[in-house]
């Protein structure tokens, strides 16, 4: 085991904190959570957190080698749970993350199992680096069984930053009992941001004099003490269609808005997006590199420079930027961008790539402007105030012929027009350092769509072929050039085989895989064999592009179902059958239109004679994102799109064939 670093600090706190509305004696459990075989209001949950607290107050603490003083913000944690079974034994298992100038102490934990308690040894305590700024702290409880109750506590102690705390009240599991309560030194303010959908128990402040003292000079501070406490907390489950569930989580996030000094001046740290501006502008590795953009006026092609309209221009520069670099990763968007030296190795981060994208346009006299987002697995910035850490990407915003695009020159296989995927976040900050920032939203294009045409034949010896053509439009080719990627022609065949019985691709051509700008287009010849003889087949006419289970599972989901974009899916269906054989039966024709026709289902069956039958479909979801007062209604057009979709057309062998 790594050791964990010795505190060799004198704390000194002064009214540590006030004490807890949850009561617990750490080590005894009640007979009544030891006994517990299910939570009564949620009788498949596999674990429930029975208690979860956080207490946090400011310190002093002493170097006394040093000599110095510091301030620091501490927090006790202390969480009980009780398993009844081992589906859910990994949220036995923490991960505390920590700064390099972070501590963690006081670690105590017990496994309780029918009156017998194992203690957690320091042997099974981990440390580990993650990169230069961070490390983490991790453990499992041991001796984990059926019905094991365990119980954690530690103390960490960092620096005061930006953010005090963010406490989050609710997990993959139901929690009986959640309260975060801080004790904080008058001189400071925070903004305070409670976020997810359900409310608060207990939300209580109040005064306590005399709680901190702030220096060896001064007389003690007054402490705002504030307590927050949720109940009966109901598992966050996690369903397809989001962004970042720390979005929708119930949470409460501290920052730091402000501090008064012991002389009386006062520090903010809040400050205006005009302040904002004004830092970027003057920013070597924001501001400082869009100065540069003349130097790229040589790097750029000159088969460019002499295209004749700003969109070509524009194109082919893109095309230029998002070919010649090759993507590394970074921590940040806001340090260590160099244009000049990331375009000589082709190897730059996302600010760097982007912003050789806006010299580049900007050499060409094209107009473009810097775009700061946050990714839709980094949760959506806050638009009350600028936090510069909600951001994590930035992209390039411009205006040719009065239409606006949004571009991202990272990912290779993203054509002119189109953000990647994880861009599709709600909006951004559109900054260009001569007139104020403003706030832009980011709406994708509406050209998504897949569409599968079949003509398929029943022949005389039982066997069914034809020609399948599968189009890709939009985002839909995008996901379906990544999903190709590095892959050939028989890993794809193979792919599509293994969906149904009997079926053979006789012949696949794939046209536009390379080529971005063009949908992708895939022919398929396939043969399905079949026993002459059959009496009954059944073939499903949706084919690869059948929905076989329900996205939306929930009894009532609280968050926004996220698409990201809008969808369309087409199936143009033709079936002819030899003579001896029927059509029995097949899908009935349907119509459904959720209500401001947000989403829509049509199906046309036409059985043209007695050898021939038709099938025409269209599913749409015509916006991106729908709220939690919508959920039902999605929940029920998919339900009915399934059912459609999972009958088959029924092909029958008359008796004169049989004879």
């Amino acid at each position: 085991m790594k050791k964990l670093l010795n505190l060799m600090l004198l704390i000194i706190a002064f009214n540590f904190y006030a004490q807890n509305n949850a009561e617990y004696v750490f080590g005894s459990p009640t007979n009544e959570e030891l006994n517990l075989n299910k939570y009564k209001l949620d009788s498949t949950a596999n674990a429930v957190v029975l208690i979860d607290l956080g207490t946090t107050s400011f310190v002093n603490i002493i170097d006394e080698e040093a000599g110095i003083k510091y301030r620091r913000v501490s927090t006790t944690y202390y969480q009980k749970i009780k398993f009844f079974n081992k589906e859910d034994f990994k949220y036995a298992t923490y991960t505390i993350p920590l700064s390099n100038k972070s501590v963690i102490k006081d670690i105590k934990a017990i496994t309780h199992n029918n009156g017998k308690k194992t203690h957690l040894s320091e042997e099974l305590i981990y440390e580990k680096r993650i990169n230069k700024n961070k490390r983490e702290v991790t453990f499992t409880m041991p001796n984990l069984k059926d019905g094991s109750v365990i119980e954690v506590e530690y103390t960490v102690i960092t620096p005061i930053r930006f953010n005090l705390i963010s406490w989050v009240f609710q997990s993959g599991i139901p929690t009986k009992f959640s309260q975060f309560k801080a004790s904080i030194p008058g001189n400071y303010v925070f903004n305070r941001k409670l976020s997810g959908y359900l409310k608060l128990k207990t939300n209580t402040s109040e005064v306590k004099k005399n709680c901190f003292i702030i220096s060896h000079f001064e007389r003690a501070s007054s402490c705002e003490v504030v307590t927050y406490a949720i109940e009966n907390i109901p598992a966050f489950i996690e369903e397809e269609y989001i962004t970042n569930k720390h979005n929708f989580i119930s949470k409460i996030k501290f920052e730091l808005s402000e501090y008064q000094r012991v002389n009386g001046t006062k520090v903010k740290y809040t400050s205006t997006w005009k302040d904002v501006d004004k830092n970027f502008k003057t920013n070597e590795n924001i501001g400082g590199q869009i100065k540069k953009y003349k130097n790229f006026e040589e790097k750029i092609p000159s088969e460019i420079k002499i295209l004749s309209t700003n969109l070509e221009k524009a194109k082919a520069v893109y095309n230029f930027i998002q070919n010649h670099y090759t993507l590394k990763e970074q921590e940040g968007i806001f340090s260590d961008i160099n244009c000049k030296k990331a375009f000589e190795t082709t190897l730059g981060n996302v600010g760097e790539i982007n912003i050789s994208l806006i010299n580049s346009l900007k050499a060409l006299g094209i107009n473009a402007e810097l775009m700061l987002i946050s990714t839709r697995n980094n949760g959506s910035p806050t638009k009350l105030y600028p936090v510069m850490s909600d951001f994590n990407s930035l992209i390039v915003k411009t205006t040719i012929n009065n239409k606006t695009y949004l571009l991202d020159a990272t990912d290779k296989l993203v054509p002119f027009g189109l953000l990647p995927t994880r861009c599709l976040n709600g909006y951004g900050r559109v900054m260009n350092f001569k007139e104020p920032s403003y706030w832009l939203d980011i709406v994708p294009e509406n050209n998504s769509k897949t569409q599968l045409s079949a003509s398929l034949k029943l022949n005389n010896d039982g066997t069914i072929t034809g020609k399948i053509r599968k189009a890709s439009f939009g985002y839909d080719a995008l996901l379906r050039r990544k999903k190709m990627l590095n892959k050939n022609d028989d890993d794809i065949i193979s792919e599509f085989e293994t969906q149904f019985n009997n079926l053979e691709i006789v012949n696949y051509k794939l046209s536009s895989k390379n080529d971005i700008d063009k949908p992708v287009i895939e022919t398929l010849e396939i043969l399905i064999e079949n026993e002459e003889s059959f009496t009954n087949y059944y073939l499903n006419p949706f084919l690869s592009e059948q929905i076989k289970t329900n996205p939306f599972k929930l009894e009532n989901r609280l968050y926004p179902v996220d698409y990201g974009f809008k969808r369309k899916y087409i199936v143009n269906f033709s079936l002819e059958v030899a003579e001896g054989y029927t059509i029995n039966s097949f899908p009935k024709s349907k119509a459904l239109t959720l209500p401001e026709n947000s989403g829509s289902f049509k199906l046309i069956t036409q059985k043209i004679n007695d050898s021939k039958i038709t099938l025409n479909s269209t599913f749409k979801i015509n916006k991106p994102i729908f709220y939690n007062s919508e959920y039902e209604t999605l929940k029920i057009l998919y339900n009915q799109v399934i059912k459609s979709q999972k009958t088959p057309i029924v092909l029958k062998r008359s008796l004169e064939k049989e004879k």
